[in-house]
């Protein structure tokens, strides 16, 4: 297994920032990364800090997101993991 972490939420621009990708911006990406033979992608798309009910550019991304997920099964045969983790959660405090 050869894997690559993809965060989804660094502020930057189109391209530099994942959030902002396509799905024929995934698409070349996860194509350069099967034909350098990773065949494992794991992806942080920081879903701890949408609110409960996710805002239009949430469910875009969403997406665009689960289309990526589906090329990567589909057509270059890689395992996908996505990532979630409590560091962003809010308190009362």
């Amino acid at each position: 297994m050869l894997g690559m972490y993809v965060h989804t939420h660094w502020g930057y621009h189109h391209p530099y920032a994942a959030r902002t990708w396509t799905l024929r911006d995934w698409e070349g990406y996860l194509s350069g990364l099967s034909a350098l033979g990773f065949d494992f992608v794991m992806i942080w798309p920081l879903l701890d800090s949408m609110p409960p009910e996710p805002n239009a550019s949430d469910r875009a991304f969403l997406q665009t997101l689960a289309g990526a997920i589906d090329l990567a099964h589909a057509r270059f045969g890689m395992r996908v993991a996505v990532v979630v983790a409590p560091n962003t959660i809010g308190s009362a405090e």
